[in-house]
């Protein structure tokens, strides 16, 4: 899937969408970086759509954040970080 930077700022801030204008759902990803108690924290902030209304009903009974929980967990193991998800 293409994705396209909207923003960078090194060691702070990455916007990226999808860009695909043939794709049937879209979005942003913003990616934040803040230093926490010694370490970093990262927020990941999803504006998702979905442009079918018949794939939009056929996702309602699936997680749509175990996405992104898989990747921040991933992410945490490879940097040998424990990782808290928040709402």
């Amino acid at each position: 899937m293409p994705l396209e930077t909207l923003e960078s700022v090194p060691n702070e801030r990455l916007v990226r969408k999808i860009a695909n204008p043939k794709a049937p759902f879209g979005g942003t990803w913003t990616y934040e970086l803040q230093l926490a108690d010694g370490g970093c924290r990262l927020t990941n902030t999803e504006r998702g759509e979905i442009y079918n209304p018949i794939f939009r009903l056929a996702s309602r009974p699936f997680d749509l954040r175990a996405t992104i929980d898989a990747y921040l967990r991933a992410l945490g193991k490879k940097l040998g970080e424990d990782v808290e998800l928040e709402d």
